[in-house]
């Protein structure tokens, strides 16, 4: 198992636990929310980014998941940090020559 993939899966587990605790309450909610983390999930496998262009998409994307909190945000809060934790130890792939 690859590091990068517990942000992703902690995101899955965020909103299945959502999903169980609401007792399927706000599957509208948490469709819309994977159907986001699958095209996020599609369009990344495709770019290239430097280290520091994915530090700062984690560090935008947790206002925006605070502003949108009341629509399932808070619950991908913890993914988010994940990755930035992950971006932040991580030396892989910052383009700098050792």
């Amino acid at each position: 198992m690859n590091v990068r993939m517990i942000p992703w899966l902690l995101a899955l587990v965020a909103l299945a636990f959502l999903l169980g605790v609401s007792r399927f309450a706000v599957w509208p909610v948490v469709l819309v929310w994977l159907l986001v983390l699958a095209v996020v999930w599609v369009v990344s496998r495709s770019m290239t980014t430097t280290r520091g262009q994915r530090i700062g998409i984690a560090l935008v994307l947790l206002p925006i998941l605070f502003l949108l909190a009341f629509e399932g945000g808070w619950w991908l809060i913890p993914a988010d940090l994940a990755w930035l934790a992950v971006e932040l130890i991580e030396r892989r792939g910052t383009g700098m020559a050792a």
